[in-house]
């Protein structure tokens, strides 16, 4: 914690009737308004490895809780909660919003990324190997570990094209399920918004993630901020992180939710320009839906393919930034074309992008645990 879909999740619940209580990491200043109770939960590197000593100090934390709160049912919401708790015999289903055999893959890509981009010194090879080891460790493991979970209990996860793929992968359980990560109805300002149309053409990016290539290679943004400067785009807001602003760019650091749909409601696009990768099938940022309830039109690298699908022709794709720059321009100079595709993508997250939509696909799972 804190996490959004964890807490959507638990809200769900509550709604319908269930006490919840969070078990896991979190801050001693989480400011929970939630859960009925707050188990912390100390896990470590070596008890997500499954080394026996680190995990049954884990295991021994988690079963001291279980006996106080007795639950009917867990939500485990990582890999490492679902193969926990797959040893004390509760019901439980598994929630794979990480994907973690996509994610291992990641972790592979980013050690040799590093590898290749670092200064090769004998001094460092002992390190270097025992760091490829452990990768490799970790790819074989949490691919096992994940192979397991959907094979034997009800997954959820965020899209159908990785619904469709752990089919495959777990041919015993048909108890996959969908629920993409779109906002509540109740954190939506769409339903009270009011559009107007902007005299000056303004973005949005939102997500500290775009910063930082080597922790998010399948993220990466190079170039993104640069082509505010060497074009005249408008202008560009940057919520999630701090930095120098120029004369077109500024950056708000990090917003709490209600400030963040406030800002974005005040411009008109809201941008997902990751670099293109091939992780990217399998993404699905919720950015894109919070951009949509507060009225912005969407434009995304069109290697993103579940955005489109799920927004059809309410959002852009460009192949590259020069083909983002041309459509930024042509806005620039059509707005009313902007304006109404602002409006038409307000009125389809209203109806189309709520998480209580999909929400039931939880309880459906709770009842095939």
């Amino acid at each position: 914690m804190p996490d959004w879909r964890i807490e959507k999740s638990a809200i769900s619940a509550l709604n319908n009737g269930c006490d919840v209580a969070f078990a896991g990491n979190c801050p001693k200043n989480y400011g929970n308004t939630t859960f009925s109770e707050v188990h912390r939960v100390v896990w470590t590197a070596k008890a997500r490895f499954g080394i026996p000593f680190y995990w049954d100090s884990v295991k021994k934390q988690l079963g001291e809780i279980i006996k106080k709160s007795r639950p009917d049912i867990v939500h485990a919401h990582n890999l490492f909660s679902a193969k926990m708790i797959s040893e004390f015999g509760i019901p439980f289903v598994y929630d794979d919003h990480e994907y973690w055999s996509l994610h291992v893959r990641l972790l592979e890509e980013m050690a040799e990324s590093n590898k290749k981009n670092g200064v090769e010194n004998l001094l460092d090879l002992p390190r270097r190997i025992r760091r490829r080891f452990i990768t490799k460790y970790a790819v074989y493991l949490w691919t096992k570990w994940e192979n397991e979970m959907i094979s034997s209990r009800p997954t959820i996860t965020v899209s159908s094209k990785i619904a469709d793929e752990m089919k495959i992968k777990a041919t015993s359980n048909e108890k996959i399920l969908v629920v993409p990560n779109y906002p509540l109805r109740t954190e939506s300002r769409s339903s009270k918004l009011h559009l107007v149309p902007h005299a000056r053409l303004s973005s949005i990016y939102a997500g500290s993630d775009g910063r930082n290539k080597e922790k998010y290679p399948h993220r990466n943004i190079d170039g993104f901020i640069d082509l505010f400067r060497d074009h005249n785009l408008g202008d560009l807001t940057i919520i999630g992180w701090d930095g120098s602003p120029s004369k077109n760019t500024k950056y708000l650091g990090y917003l709490p939710r209600d400030s963040m749909y406030s800002e974005m409601s005040k411009h008109s696009v809201g941008l997902i320009p990751f670099r293109k990768h091939w992780s990217h099938a399998y993404l699905d940022p919720n950015k894109a839906y919070e951009y949509a309830h507060a009225g912005l039109h969407v434009m995304c690298t069109d290697s993103l393919a579940t955005i489109e699908d799920t927004l059809k022709e309410n959002c852009s794709t460009f192949e590259n930034y020069e083909m983002l720059a041309s459509q930024l321009e042509y806005f620039k100079a059509n707005p009313e074309v902007l304006y109404n595709k602002r409006l038409k993508i307000l009125e389809f997250a209203k109806s189309n992008l709520i998480w209580e939509n999909n929400e039931k696909e939880i309880f459906r799972a709770y009842q095939l645990s």
